[in-house]
């Protein structure tokens, strides 16, 4: 049954191309599968951004999106501060998910704020001849630091969510990790309300002061 949907709307179903979903793995339960989308655009910045083995990585940004990057490979990933400074979650979450604090300059670091202050941070962190990659959506022109970015000779790389790559979708692999690591939603999503809450979850989403990480309304 199809039915069509205009802004302000409500449907109780809706057609889907077959070639767009993903089937979750078992294990993944379907209450954090919310969590495949932003850990694919975490996995498609980590992969454009040719990281190896060896590599050290630093992640800027201290949402679902920059929590979960550190999660894609098994690589020697630092974190930087959150970008929610001073909330519980800021602090316990990269600790519950076995990362720290950059104490150095990295190969690659992964912007995953959309700020300014962000991006300057990014190129601070990097060492010289590094790949900066900006997972973060910025609206308006890039304040970058090109001084810094000129002497350091750093690698600039916007990355645009997440698509697939030759044998796999990044949505499966992306799937896939959750399913193995369960701890991972346990921790980033902070939040869960039932559908009728749905205006309170998105004021929570949006409460800077609230802990939030990632908040999930429940349809099931």
């Amino acid at each position: 049954m199809k039915k069509n949907v205009t802004v302000g709307s409500a449907c109780e179903q809706f057609r889907v191309p077959s070639e767009k979903l993903v089937e979750l793995p078992a294990g993944l339960d379907l209450t954090d599968a919310s969590l495949v989308e932003p850990a694919s655009v975490a996995w498609h910045g980590v992969r454009v951004s040719g990281t190896s083995r060896d590599t050290t990585v630093a992640v800027v940004g201290g949402g679902s999106i920059g929590q979960l990057a550190p999660r894609q490979r098994r690589r020697k990933v630092r974190p930087t501060s959150s970008s929610k400074p001073g909330t519980r979650a800021s602090i316990e979450i990269p600790e519950r998910l076995g990362v720290g604090e950059p104490d150095d300059r990295y190969d690659v670091v992964i912007e995953a704020a959309g700020s300014p202050s962000a991006i300057q941070r990014s190129v601070e962190l990097v060492k010289p001849g590094g790949t900066v990659v900006v997972l973060g959506v910025v609206r308006d022109a890039l304040d970058v630091p090109f001084p810094s970015l000129l002497t350091k000779e750093v690698r600039l790389i916007a990355s645009m969510g997440y698509c697939g790559h030759p044998g796999e979708r990044e949505m499966k692999h992306a799937a896939g990790m959750l399913a193995a690591r369960l701890e991972i939603g346990a921790s980033l999503i902070t939040h869960r309300f039932p559908l009728e809450d749905a205006a309170e979850a998105f004021r929570v989403a949006a409460d800077r002061g609230s802990g939030a990480i990632k908040v999930t309304v429940d349809i099931v």
